[in-house]
């Protein structure tokens, strides 16, 4: 139980990690642009206030929440997952690698199904029609809870503990970072098929009808190719972001209006649902 309290603990990262990650982040996406993207782009003070008030707020919260779920919940109804002390035999190397893709799994199903049931809270995400490293903590905090409850449920399921859980959760969370990127890299075949790249995960943020709903992975697309939503043109996406009709009524300017969009958009969704 202890490796899963360590996973909720390593969410609360903190703005050293934000600063060192831009500073690398500034100059990487410098070497090889998939689009001609400002480092000062239009919404870059609402995303990095965004990322800060999750980062020193919203997480912390959620952690403890999460926490409190295996601790008066889970723990006392299925106590320990039997799979633990196999998983922790293996190597290091083994455990590392076996956590990556237990998390993307964890992360594939969370991140469909917030596309299909929160889509108004995970929208704020892909409202950004230019992407960065820093779109990656584009997230409403409502989407950032179910990530880490749906995350915490899953993981504690599939019995994962051991050494090599921290190593899975930085490589998991680079690998976060890295699809964001604002550079043209694409793998060749076959490693583009377990291995995610930014030119992979810029198809999930394009406006195209095709590309709705694919590409869910974060770091092991072998689970998008497993369940159907797979999708890897050669070529980059003509653009990105909501749907014409949804970006058009979500609100540009303005952090507090990020927040209040979801709300006001299922507060009509359901007052015409009850009209019928």
């Amino acid at each position: 139980m202890m490796e899963i309290f360590d996973y909720l603990n390593s969410k609360s990262f903190d703005i050293l990690e934000i600063i060192i990650f831009g500073f690398i982040f500034f100059f990487v996406e410098r070497i090889r642009p998939a689009e001609n993207t400002p480092f000062f782009k239009d919404d870059l003070k609402n995303e990095a206030f965004l990322a800060t008030i999750n980062v020193l707020v919203f997480i912390p919260i959620n952690v403890f929440l999460a926490a409190l779920l295996l601790d008066i919940s889970l723990r006392p109804l299925f106590g320990e997952n039997p799979l633990a002390p196999h998983i922790e035999s293996l190597p290091l190397i083994a455990q590392i690698i076996l956590g990556v893709i237990i998390l993307d799994f964890s992360t594939y199903w969370r991140h469909r199904f917030t596309h299909r049931y929160m889509w108004s809270y995970h929208s704020v995400h892909h409202s950004a029609d230019q992407l960065t490293w820093l779109t990656s903590l584009r997230l409403h905090p409502i989407d950032l809870l179910a990530a880490t409850l749906l995350d915490t449920f899953i993981l504690y399921f599939m019995g994962f503990t051991g050494a090599g859980f921290l190593g899975a959760m930085i490589l998991a969370r680079f690998m976060n970072y890295f699809t964001h990127v604002n550079i043209n890299v694409k793998f060749p075949k076959p490693i583009r098929y377990f291995i995610a790249s930014p030119h992979y995960h810029r198809w999930h943020h394009a406006t195209i009808k095709e590309a709705y709903d694919k590409n869910f992975c974060g770091a092991c697309p072998f689970w998008d190719i497993a369940f159907g939503t797979y999708y890897h043109p050669e070529k980059l996406p003509p653009a990105m972001g909501l749907s014409a009709v949804e970006q058009k009524n979500f609100p540009r300017l303005g952090y507090v209006g990020w927040l209040l969009y979801p709300f006001k958009r299922d507060y009509k969704i359901w007052k015409k649902k009850l009209s019928r």
